[in-house]
């Protein structure tokens, strides 16, 4: 199933996929926290930061903070909920952009992983045009640790 009628199966080998091993989902929300950076340093209210980091982690958050001048959005969100959502969501379809430029085997060894209907399966313009960016940052930060399998 993850080969197409186009593709040869002997032709392809089975080394690790294109994030290592790594969960794509958390590649996605480091990602979007990169996305959403500026607003990420704006959250300041401990609740609201509380919240925030409840749906997205202290890793993605602090590493979208990290990485503040590779920042996409310029419109700040300060409701927590819906930057959440945005983070997940811009994150997802900078993963499918990403993918857009592999094989189909290396792309769908990776959406496989991911649940089904998420903004990867269908990324906009926008994200085509920062996923390069943004998943290079992302990649270089998994690679130094050991992959998840």
């Amino acid at each position: 199933m993850l080969l197409d009628n186009q593709m040869d199966f002997d032709e392809h080998g089975w080394g690790p996929d294109l994030l290592r091993g790594h969960d794509p989902g958390r590649a996605a929300l480091l990602a979007g926290g990169i996305w959403h950076a500026r607003s990420l340093l704006r959250m300041i209210s401990k609740p609201d930061l509380v919240a925030l980091i409840g749906r997205i982690g202290a890793e993605a958050h602090a590493f979208g903070i990290r990485n503040l001048p590779h920042a996409i959005a310029t419109r700040p969100i300060a409701d927590p909920q819906k930057l959440a959502h945005r983070i997940e969501h811009d994150g997802y379809a900078c993963l499918g952009a990403w993918l857009d430029d592999s094989s189909v085997l290396d792309r769908n060894r990776v959406l496989l992983r991911l649940p089904a209907g998420t903004a990867a399966e269908h990324p906009a313009a926008e994200h085509r045009n920062a996923a390069g960016q943004l998943f290079s940052l992302v990649l270089a930060h998994l690679v130094t640790e050991m992959p998840a399998i």
